[in-house]
């Protein structure tokens, strides 16, 4: 009897602690170090630079004609690795980590309107003596991609968008979540992995391409110290955009070569927006991937880089008449 109350007083903390441990974790309400983190998210070529005193993780790889390639809101540069593989062979790819994303994590000035990620573009290629360079964005990085063409067309050769933000419309639940008044404050220390798996699920068109890595990848990066604080942040500027009178009113004005993608299954900006780009910007290539969802480049990368790859070379489309 005295052995088994002994094994009680023994295991029951350990068990309490084990319990604790993992409510905070799929709570999402701890901190990852940077240390673990950057062990599993570092590739052996990423590189750090610092720009405008924050220190950036990127990658820059393969040779040729230069793509910049920017993710999109709560992703990170891993989002393009499928690209990377299929494009590296002839082009030099550079994709990074955005303001509050990823391993580079918050701004020192948590600010993240339009017109200080454009800033941060510019500097970044200038850090990097960029001259001239195609553009590629997808979905917050696709918004910041055509407004940063608005404003530096004699740097941008072409761009591609991928279901980008541009027009009016709601934003997905995981904003609206935390960006409602009562949530806000707790969000920026807890944010639950439920949610994070529910938004990746959403932006994928065929969930059987969802693995438990991709789905790791998404919660722990957010775990990254500040990264939370910043995403509200980000969230209340993408609310008060999505609704902005003034959101759309420049994409006519375009210029550069421009092509313009989108997944037919896309549940966070709908692909009925492709018919506003079109009468707004006809210039442009369209390519509409019926069975993919929201981040097609990760999600069917071979297809997405075929059809970038053609634009690119100024050849014809690849896709069915």
């Amino acid at each position: 009897m005295a052995l088994i109350k002994g094994l009680k007083k023994l295991l029951f903390p350990l068990l309490a602690t084990g319990l604790l441990f993992s409510a905070c974790t799929s709570m999402g309400a701890k901190t990852i170090p940077m240390a673990e983190l950057e062990k599993k998210y570092f590739y052996n070529n990423s590189k750090w630079i610092e720009v405008d005193g924050i220190k950036v993780h990127y990658i820059d790889e393969g040779s040729g004609p230069v793509l910049v390639l920017l993710h999109g809101v709560c992703a990170s540069l891993h989002t393009w690795d499928g690209w990377a593989k299929e494009l590296k062979g002839q082009y030099r790819i550079i994709r990074f980590d955005n303001m509050g994303f990823g391993l580079t994590g918050p701004s020192k000035n948590p600010r993240y309107e339009i017109d200080n990620y454009i800033r941060f573009l510019d500097k970044f290629t200038t850090v990097l003596n960029l001259k001239h360079f195609t553009i590629v964005g997808n979905s917050l990085g696709g918004y910041i991609s055509w407004n940063y063409a608005l404003a530096y067309p004699e740097k941008v050769d072409k761009m591609l968008l991928i279901d980008t933000v541009g027009y009016n419309q709601e934003v997905p639940g995981l904003m609206k979540l935390a960006c409602f008044p009562i949530m806000r404050p707790i969000v920026r220390h807890i944010m639950p992995r439920y949610f994070l798996d529910k938004a990746v699920k959403e932006v994928y068109g065929d969930k059987t391409r969802i693995t438990p890595e991709l789905q790791a990848r998404y919660f722990e990066l957010a775990m990254r110290e500040g990264n939370k604080n910043a995403w509200v942040d980000i969230f209340m500027v993408m609310k008060a955009q999505s609704k902005s009178k003034t959101l759309s009113l420049k994409i006519k004005d375009i210029a550069v070569p421009t092509m313009v993608m989108w997944g037919g299954k896309d549940e966070w900006v709908p692909v009925s927006q492709v018919e506003n780009w079109k009468k707004d910007l006809p210039s442009a290539r369209y390519a509409v991937f019926d069975k993919a969802g929201h981040v097609g480049m990760e999600e069917i990368p071979v297809e997405t880089a075929r059809e970038a790859r053609l634009f690119f070379e100024g050849k014809e489309s690849g896709m069915p008449k």
